[in-house]
């Protein structure tokens, strides 16, 4: 056993926003920690080494698909709270949005938390859905270049609310962050961008509280015969396993890799996988309905420039002549989405693209028992996607393109939404019925004592938000449990 040590209270199965942010939330609380990480540090690619920014694609070519701080290494930096709403029962064409086992209030303090802890940049000017907060941003809003002002201002003009998306970046006296063109979609080699490893990781290994095995596979969740509590995971590094013993045994490896190891580690306790007695492990698969529309701005190309600085949340409850909540129009980075279609549209692609304001539309995709993952032998052997909200986002899409035009942008290129969900949640979802989710409020595994699953697959919906600082805040609020050692009574499970 000579790559990792024994006598840790708890054991993180994964380095992205859940893990590493519950592994800082547990280091402060004076307990030692070992988080296990597939993959290994992002470096720069050495092809590109004369930039500051490297896209996701680029690493995926080749073959680089796990790292130190997870999916966040590549994210936009938007930290939304849910809202309000996002945590009660609420109708989409599609049925009905479940309710969380906990409220929007019983989370602020950790969203609070979270965002000094991401140095979150943001204002709730022009923004009628953010929620209460009991205290202001950490930070002022990230102001918007001139050129994106001046959007601004022309829709701000048909009467229309605009806010600033809240960010995670350095920025500042001293600050990293230069606001470069490539953030969305980037790694971002100046370390400038407040992601799960800059934000979490990095001062929680500085505690020496913390030691991280990189390159390490997590094979199985281990329990006592009874099934009742964790002892620890088996781990394979090279050709090497070794078994190693916790108090405490939390799974953060994201959307498809939590629940498949939970999966991976039935036993006779568990037959049909951990949390898995009644069938909700990797099912309830949500997210986004997404899609994009391209302002045309003329046919010279757009400068590069930080342009994710905006959003319309104005539409984000119910619309006027539709039933259901519609969801936020929100900037993009300048991010090569040519290199993602078919080569013969590329071109094409490439031109708009170049020359229009991207924004994202994100409507909620609610997950069901029939969307999910379906289990074979030690894999995911198919996926089923919930259905998408195509009326739901057309009403969005047209919403939008009607404001685009009363703002004066006669050319409004649109999308069609995509099949597949963004910001995929749910796999291993809280709820209070251990026949629909596989955890309870504290996001610990029904009918366990000391096992907890905290990342994506956690979050029961969507909403129409970025959902990765709400995966910060439940993380936040675990370590405070985990560390005193608070329990709810168990659910027991048929």
């Amino acid at each position: 056993m000579s790559w990792v040590k024994s006598g840790y209270d708890v054991i993180i199965v994964g380095s992205g926003p859940g893990g590493s942010t519950l592994a800082q939330g547990l280091a402060r609380r004076d307990c030692n920690v070992l988080v296990v990480e597939q993959g290994e540090y992002l470096k720069p690619d050495p092809a590109r080494s004369e930039q500051q920014t490297t896209f996701i694609a680029d690493y995926q070519r080749r073959g680089i698909r796990h790292n130190v701080g997870g999916e966040s290494k590549f994210y936009g930096a938007a930290l939304y709270r849910l809202r309000e709403n996002d945590f009660r029962a609420s109708p989409t064409e599609h049925g009905e949005s479940t309710a969380w086992p906990l409220s929007y209030a019983d989370l602020e303090p950790y969203y609070d938390e979270g965002e000094r802890l991401y140095s979150v940049h943001g204002s709730p000017e022009g923004d009628p859905s953010e929620p209460p907060r009991s205290r202001p941003f950490p930070h002022g809003p990230i102001e918007h270049e001139p050129f994106i002002a001046d959007v601004v201002k022309r829709l701000q003009g048909c009467g229309v609310p605009v806010g600033y998306i809240p960010k995670g970046v350095d920025r500042g006296p001293n600050g990293r962050c230069v606001l470069c063109s490539t953030c969305d979609g980037y790694f971002c080699h100046r370390d400038a961008k407040m992601d799960a490893e800059v934000a979490a990781l990095r001062p929680a290994l500085k505690t020496g509280r913390v030691d991280l095995c990189t390159g390490t596979d997590c094979l199985k969740v281990l329990t006592t015969p009874d099934g009742r509590r964790a002892t620890g995971v088996l781990l394979r590094r090279g050709g090497e396993e070794v078994t190693v013993h916790a108090d405490v045994v939390v799974v953060s490896a994201g959307i498809r890799e939590s629940p498949l190891l939970l999966w991976r580690s039935r036993n006779d306790a568990h037959p049909k996988g951990i949390g898995n007695a009644r069938g909700a492990l990797g099912r309830y698969l949500a997210g986004h309905t997404c899609g994009f529309i391209f302002p045309f701005m003329g046919l010279r190309p757009i400068p590069e420039l930080h342009q994710k600085t905006f959003a319309i949340n104005a539409f984000y409850g119910a619309a006027e002549g539709w039933p259901y909540p519609l969801g936020v129009i929100q900037a993009t980075g300048q991010i090569p989405i040519w290199q993602h279609v078919f080569p013969l549209a590329a071109p094409f692609v490439k031109f708009v693209a170049r020359r229009s304001l991207v924004c994202l539309l994100m409507t909620e995709a609610v997950g069901t028992a029939e969307s999910g993952f379906d289990f074979h032998e030690e894999r995911i052997a198919r996926v089923h996607n919930p259905k998408a909200s195509r009326e739901t986002y057309r009403k969005l899409r047209d919403t939008a393109v009607s404001l685009f035009h009363k703002a004066g942008f006669r050319w409004v290129h649109t999308s069609v939404h995509f099949d597949a969900p963004w910001h995929t949640v749910g796999t291993a979802r809280m709820g209070v019925d251990p026949a629909s989710s596989v955890l309870d409020a504290d996001c610990r595994v029904h009918g366990m004592d000391n096992l907890y699953v905290l990342d994506a697959s956690s979050l029961p919906t969507a909403g129409a938000v970025n959902t990765t600082l709400t995966i910060i805040a439940l993380s936040l609020r675990a370590a405070e449990t985990i560390a005193r050692g608070q329990r709810r009574p168990r659910v027991e499970v048929a």
